[in-house]
């Protein structure tokens, strides 16, 4: 035997264990399919609907992805890990859309008619085909976890960025209340005074800043201030009352 029937011997050996192995996670994913049948028909009319559209959204892209087996120039470029995943794909889906059936069906005829393979017996080694399974199903579980990071990882930046903003939000408003004079605090005040230096006499100046001080009262304290007693001054007799009086003593 030479060394190119060696190597074809050995391709069409991993040709038939990655088709094999294709067909047994095709299946798995096919019970899958029926597992989320089941429960779309359990579910209530929201929940049914919600799972229903990411069922269609999942057919739409298995059609896309064997969608090109339909093309002679594909296969005549087709790698046998592209073939193994197309085989796969339309295992998973061939019970549940006509379209993945026909191309499930163009798969099986053109491997027997390019490779000599028929894809449903194989006759790979059942060692082979269960280690090299094992290690598909292991690089499946790891890309699952690096996604499940990947997500968390997204959202501990969102939440990050979400505190690193309130915390520059907080440190602003701390600052602009450094930077400004407090509420009716003696530095607005002097502000004022320094303003209305010139502009007017110093009775109107005065005046006006006393009203700035009563208006900048809070309200909380302005309705709690005690009112001042009024300074009440003598009343004038009055006239007529004088009069009776002086008519009284002379009366007398």
């Amino acid at each position: 035997m030479s060394e190119a029937d060696g190597m074809d011997e050995a391709v069409d050996g991993a040709m038939r264990t990655g088709l094999m192995v294709a067909a047994r996670i095709g299946e798995q994913l096919a019970r899958m399919r029926e597992e989320e049948q089941r429960n779309i028909a359990a579910a209530e009319e929201h929940r049914a609907r919600q799972l229903q559209e990411r069922f269609d959204a999942q057919r739409a892209v298995a059609r896309a992805q064997l969608a090109p087996t339909a093309r002679d120039d594909w296969w005549d470029k087709a790698t046998p890990q592209m073939i193994e995943h197309a085989h796969q794909t339309a295992t998973a889906w061939k019970g549940y859309d006509p379209e993945a059936f026909q191309a499930s069906e163009h798969i099986r005829n053109q491997v027997q008619a390019r490779y000599g393979i028929d894809v449903n017996n194989t006759g790979a080694d059942e060692a082979s085909v269960s280690s090299a399974l094992a290690r598909a199903q292991q690089a499946r579980t790891e890309a699952e976890n690096e996604r499940t990071k990947a997500s968390a990882a997204r959202t501990d930046e969102v939440v990050a960025v979400a505190a690193v903003a309130g915390a520059n939000r907080q440190d602003q408003a701390a600052q602009k209340a450094r930077d400004e004079p407090g509420y009716d605090s003696p530095e607005r005040r002097q502000q004022l005074a320094e303003s209305l230096e010139g502009k007017g006499d110093r009775e109107a100046v005065s005046s006006r800043l006393l009203a700035d001080k009563h208006q900048g009262t809070p309200a909380t304290a302005a309705v709690t201030q005690k009112p001042s007693l009024a300074k009440t001054s003598k009343m004038p007799k009055q006239a007529g009352q004088g009069r009776t009086l002086e008519r009284g003593g002379l009366e007398r």
